[in-house]
């Protein structure tokens, strides 16, 4: 129910990268009334809707161009975070068992 009122918000007032809106001011302009939705909450619902993020915020996309411009943040994060494990991977090899998932993973991201 709340995840459907969230997203129904995005979409009315928050589509088009233009219309982008932070979290907290999201929460602080519309989830005042949801009485027991806590910061960690809104976030795990907020990544199980259909919402965009960008330097300004989240909002509901509309354009082909929004979805690449998203798609590219995420493989550089992607990407990044990979590199990261890979760091550890190699200073503790021993402590991280069996990784041909992850070389599976690594693959798909080439």
């Amino acid at each position: 129910m709340i995840k459907e009122i969230i997203l129904d918000i995005y979409k009315k007032n928050h589509s088009g990268k233009e219309n982008a809106i932070s979290r907290k001011s999201f929460c602080f302009r519309y989830l005042d009334d949801i009485i027991g939705i806590s910061d960690r909450q809104f976030r795990n619902i907020y990544s199980q809707i259909p919402i965009v993020t960008c330097n300004k915020g989240g909002f509901y996309p509309i354009r082909p161009s929004e979805i690449e411009e998203y798609r590219k943040y995420l493989h550089k994060k992607a990407i990044s975070l990979f590199e990261r494990f890979q760091r550890v991977y190699t200073a503790h090899p021993d402590l991280a068992g069996d990784i041909k998932q992850l070389e599976l993973f690594a693959r798909g991201l080439e």
